[in-house]
């Protein structure tokens, strides 16, 4: 009955020092990027912003990102990758569950698989869970950088976002999806492939 959520808070307590260890290396800019990897890092690199600044960066970035998750949702019924014929749905629910997405709180008021296709499943719902954790370290490491350093050296935004994102978040989610295929557990974009879990539709073969 406790080995479940003390072996939980145990893997979490364990995790917590090497990852926190590697974030702060990256983020501090201590790693050496691929050269092709380093190209991107310079093209991103704003320079030092002011906590003004790097504010302005995060909140135009959260308001395209909002944008765009709303759009794609309203087109939707257009959309490829629509097999169940999935259709728009009213104003102040997409606006709600842009909203939630892009702040990462994910607080919707309908089910990913009932209310949206594959294709906004993938490209809005996946697409915000890395993009809006990302933000929530971002803005984590400029309070940090404020309090070490001052309001006036908190870092560069966009080259947060990319650091956080290329060398954190997919790393992790390729490990993640190594671990499903070892599982057998796979996602079919296909209506039909299996029951319902969440995003796309996953089914075991060891049940078979």
């Amino acid at each position: 009955m406790w080995l479940l959520p003390i072996s939980m808070l145990l893997t979490t307590a364990l995790l917590a020092i090497p990852l926190s260890r590697y974030l702060a290396w990256i983020m501090n800019g201590e790693h050496k990027a691929p050269s092709f990897l380093k190209w991107f890092e310079g093209r991103l690199d704003t320079g030092n912003q002011n906590w003004k600044q790097y504010t302005v960066a995060l909140l135009i970035f959260n308001l395209l990102l909002f944008t765009y998750s709303y759009v794609i949702m309203a087109i939707q019924p257009w959309m490829p990758l629509n097999e169940l014929h999935r259709g728009m749905l009213a104003p102040t629910t997409m606006a709600h569950a842009a909203m939630s997405l892009s702040t990462n709180t994910d607080l919707q008021h309908g089910s990913g698989d009932v209310h949206f296709s594959n294709f906004t499943q993938i490209f809005v719902m996946i697409a915000n869970f890395f993009f809006s954790g990302s933000i929530g370290f971002c803005a984590l490491a400029a309070i940090i950088r404020a309090l070490r350093f001052g309001p006036d050296k908190v870092g560069s935004f966009f080259l947060d976002m990319w650091r956080v994102m290329i060398y954190m978040f997919l790393p992790v989610g390729f490990v993640f999806s190594l671990i499903c295929l070892q599982q057998e557990s796979f996602a079919y974009l296909t209506p039909d492939a299996g029951a319902s879990f969440g995003i796309l539709r996953y089914r075991s073969f060891r049940s078979e």
